[in-house]
């Protein structure tokens, strides 16, 4: 397990404190290097090692497009959808409440 075990902060003649930290819950992070501050930071840059394992996960749900009943949702969206979207005639509670019962 590595700690921050320099100073990571001094402003001008201050004593310097360890006020920056690498908070883990498990031992991944290495080479905890100090850097100098950025800019006008009083706070050095803490350069490290993070070393992280993945499990490759391979999605086995795939679409069955030859078993969709296609006649059903042909019927189900067999509207008149220039009436149901004219604006001018409906609100959109309406085109919602339209499209939900046909």
């Amino acid at each position: 397990m590595q700690h921050v075990v320099n100073p990571t902060r001094q402003c001008g003649s201050d004593t310097p404190h360890i006020l920056d930290l690498v908070i883990t819950s498990e031992d991944f992070v290495s080479e905890i290097e100090h850097l100098s501050p950025l800019g006008m930071s009083d706070h050095c840059i803490l350069k490290f090692t993070y070393q992280q394992h993945f499990t490759l996960h391979k999605n086995v749900n795939k679409l069955r497009l030859d078993k969709g009943n296609y006649k059903q949702l042909s019927e189900y969206l067999n509207l008149n959808w220039d009436d149901l979207l004219r604006v001018e005639k409906n609100s959109v509670d309406d085109m919602w409440e339209k499209f939900n019962y046909a």
